[in-house]
């Protein structure tokens, strides 16, 4: 029956994927530009723009990068991910596949939702335009497009190789005279690297108003134990200009300062009614540029069986038995030749050097029953040695001796848990993105294979044991790659989705 359903699983699984499987760039509305970014100083760095259905995508990490501010999302919010840029005591907050911004505790609208885009976090580029000031050129000869964040009122501009002032005045729509007057500039000769003020700009900041609730003091600083710098009273109107942690910096008739975020009230002109998102749920698309099928054939030998020809040619035993129109009641016998599916998963590395794969189509062959692999937490560097014994949907595996399981368990705070951790999977040269729960089940210790018995580790209860290897753990632990279902229910485990993201490298 087990196998039966495996195998109807299997093919429902590849009739799915077939509707998804997509092209090296994941999807084919997906275009990437390099855009130069000038900092407040005019020193520059490339940043990638990412054009998706007509819509201008940046991602908020690498924006925090090049302007000295701080992104950070939830690791466990599968529903949400919640996530916030800090840039320039400013701060904006964004849920995924919701078209809400919240800056500076205010809400507003984007011109379209937070999405993750080959494994990026993405927010449309024009939100960053609006509610950080940022001004925006084409290059007059190169055409590249050139993001500044102003100095004040101007923007300052490096000299890249072939500029003139006649170039950067056609770039920046303003005159030669302009560029030399606001630079001091006795001549026309420029150097690469130069920083000049090439134009003068207005800033528009976002106007947010808030109302004081009760008697409270302005500090100097975001503290509560910063010294006061005067006092407002009840029903005072104050303009929100930043936020940093759990204070507002306001301005007010009074003067500048911050106050905490529990002492104004911010009127909303709209509701963040943001749904939870569906992503996590879902099939999450991957490369799968270069792998293909090919067939082998075996001659069945004595002594064999399905799973054990399946097992030695690393390929699931319902695979094995749909290419030779077999089921699990099927005879098989020496001398009798069977076609084996071989198949071949190209090597996709990403930016961090880690593959992003799809377990039925690609994760199930690299890592297939019976391999060996270091797996490495991201997060503490410690690692342990497991190999593959089972599963189907996702990999059941097992440590390979106390000492590794001993580490294992510190790896997990101490204790097995059902908590999912990232980690990178080191197998055959290929290095995979994974996701690995730390709680071992289904087993006992130390009892034959398959023999039924009691109190199974996890709550699994009486059943037959599936634990193969004497190593100080009861049962396997499940690890999965993306798209990897679930024993319970055949369903997208979101959290994993999530933790295999994180993995391979979710900024």
């Amino acid at each position: 029956m087990k196998s039966l359903l495996r195998f109807w699983v299997f093919v429902v699984t590849i009739i799915i994927l077939s509707l998804f499987i997509v092209s090296p760039s994941f999807a084919s509305d997906i275009k990437k530009e390099e855009a130069l970014f000038f900092d407040s100083n005019g020193n520059p760095s490339y940043i990638t723009i990412i054009n998706k259905s007509s819509v201008a995508y940046l991602s908020p990490y690498e924006l925090s990068k090049v302007l000295g501010g701080n992104f950070a999302f939830d690791p466990k919010d599968y529903n949400f991910l919640q996530s916030k840029l800090i840039v320039d005591q400013n701060e904006l907050i964004f849920k995924l596949d919701s078209n809400v911004v919240t800056f500076n505790g205010k809400n507003f609208y984007m011109d379209g939702p937070i999405q993750i885009i080959q494994n990026r976090i993405c927010v449309p580029y024009s939100t960053f335009k609006t509610y950080l000031n940022l001004f925006e050129y084409r290059h007059y000869t190169s055409g590249k497009r050139m993001i500044f964040k102003p100095n004040g009122n101007y923007i300052v501009y490096s000299v890249q190789s072939g500029d003139s002032l006649w170039i950067l005045s056609q770039t920046f729509g303003t005159s030669i005279e302009t560029i030399k007057n606001l630079n001091s500039l006795t001549s026309d000769t420029l150097y690469v690297g130069q920083k000049l003020i090439v134009k003068k700009v207005s800033i528009n900041p976002v106007q947010i108003t808030g109302i004081i609730k009760w008697w409270t003091y302005v500090k100097a600083f975001p503290s509560s134990s910063a010294q006061n710098l005067f006092y407002l009273t009840q029903g005072q109107i104050v303009n929100i200009i930043g936020k940093q942690s759990e204070f507002y910096k306001i301005s007010s008739a009074k003067g500048t300062g911050f106050v905490s975020i529990w002492a104004v009230d911010i009127k909303q002109d709209i509701s963040d009614v943001s749904k939870p998102s569906s992503y996590f749920y879902s099939y999450i698309p991957v490369d799968t540029s270069g792998d293909y099928v090919s067939y082998t054939y075996y001659k069945v030998q004595s002594g064999d069986t399905i799973w054990s020809i399946a097992v030695k040619f690393g390929i699931p035993d319902y695979e094995l038995m749909s290419a030779n129109n077999l089921n699990e009641n099927s005879y098989i016998y020496a001398g009798q030749t069977l076609k084996v599916p071989v198949h071949t998963v190209a090597v996709h590395l990403n930016e961090y050097g880690v593959e992003m794969l799809d377990w039925f189509s690609q994760g199930n062959y690299v890592f297939p029953i019976g391999s060996v692999g270091k797996f490495i937490d991201i997060q503490t560097g410690k690692y342990f040695f497991a190999k593959r014994t089972m599963g189907a949907s996702h990999a059941d595996v097992e440590t390979l001796s106390f000492k590794d399981t001993q580490i294992m368990k510190e790896i997990f705070g101490g204790s097995f848990t059902w908590e999912r951790r990232p980690f990178i999977l080191e197998i055959n040269g290929r290095r995979i993105a994974v996701s690995v729960s730390g709680m071992p089940h289904a087993g006992v210790d130390g009892v034959p294979y398959n023999q039924n018995v009691a109190n199974r580790s996890g709550g699994y209860g009486y059943g037959p044991n599936l634990d193969t290897i004497v190593n100080g753990m009861d049962g396997h632990f499940d690890v999965y790659t993306f798209n990897g279902l679930r024993h319970k229910d055949n369903q997208i485990d979101p959290q994993h989705q999530l933790t295999v993201s994180i993995a391979a490298g979710l900024r």
